[in-house]
């Protein structure tokens, strides 16, 4: 079994359950291959991907009433797609404003994917000195601005698993115990969703990373205070010394 092939089966097993909450599958490029995709078609998903810039996409035929009928198949395809000069009378431009502002001219057209041997929805993101993005889905009717969206949020994930690593301790436990782990990986993400609420309420100019020394830095504070008090004490002075190595260290 190759790890795409694990990946199908992946979803497979899932397909029921996720179906019973979305019927979009977002995936990154690596997914974009036509054997994952057809797959999760046939399951009843509709694919939200990513595509390399080089890939070999083809406008599809317009037919021409005026031309003289022939014998043999109609033309299907028309040429390939060149990224760098679109034909405009297919592609559709929009703008697409991202959360935080950020306007970006996109171009949009319904062509024929060879690699996935279907019609696809394609979204093509000029860059600034980079390659252009190209987002797909294999829903031809659904609007280019949900496609990027879909896609993007995928992203929301990465930085989730990825900030409870850095700052609330997805990677602490030791436990080998399937209900101690399930309750650990909720209690961490639980702990992050909740800093990234109180970030976004009253402190939006901070990261997350911020906030945690600001948070740490406000209890050590605390912990002085409340253990010095007016009247100082050697005794008291030497166990909050302690007390403080530790929570450096």
């Amino acid at each position: 079994m190759s790890m795409l092939d694990w990946y199908v089966a992946l979803v497979r097993s899932k397909a029921t359950e996720m179906l019973s909450l979305t019927d979009i599958l977002v995936a990154d490029a690596f997914f974009s291959k036509y054997e994952f995709v057809n797959e999760v078609i046939g399951m009843g998903f509709r694919f939200v991907g990513r595509l390399r810039a080089n890939s070999y996409l083809r406008y599809l035929a317009i037919p021409d009433s005026s031309a003289p009928r022939r014998r043999g198949r109609k033309k299907k395809y028309g040429e390939k797609v060149d990224f760098s000069s679109l034909d405009m009378s297919v592609f559709t431009s929009f703008i697409y404003e991202d959360s935080k502002g950020v306007r970006t001219q996109c171009h949009t057209a319904v062509v024929h994917s060879r690699a996935l041997k279907r019609d696809i929805r394609i979204v093509v993101c000029p860059v600034e000195n980079a390659e252009h993005l190209l987002y797909f889905s294999t829903d031809t009717d659904m609007r280019p601005e949900k496609i990027i969206g879909f896609y993007r949020t995928r992203f929301q994930i990465e930085f989730g698993i990825r900030d409870t690593k850095q700052f609330t301790g997805l990677q602490s436990q030791q436990t080998r115990d399937k209900d101690r782990l399930d309750f650990a990986f909720n209690l961490s993400f639980t702990a992050l969703n909740v800093c990234k609420e109180v970030i976004r309420k009253d402190y939006p100019d901070l990261s997350l990373a911020q906030f945690k020394r600001l948070m740490f830095e406000s209890y050590l504070a605390s912990t002085i205070i409340s253990t010095y008090g007016k009247s100082p004490h050697l005794k008291i002075i030497q166990k909050i010394n302690h007390r403080l190595a530790q929570l450096a260290a």
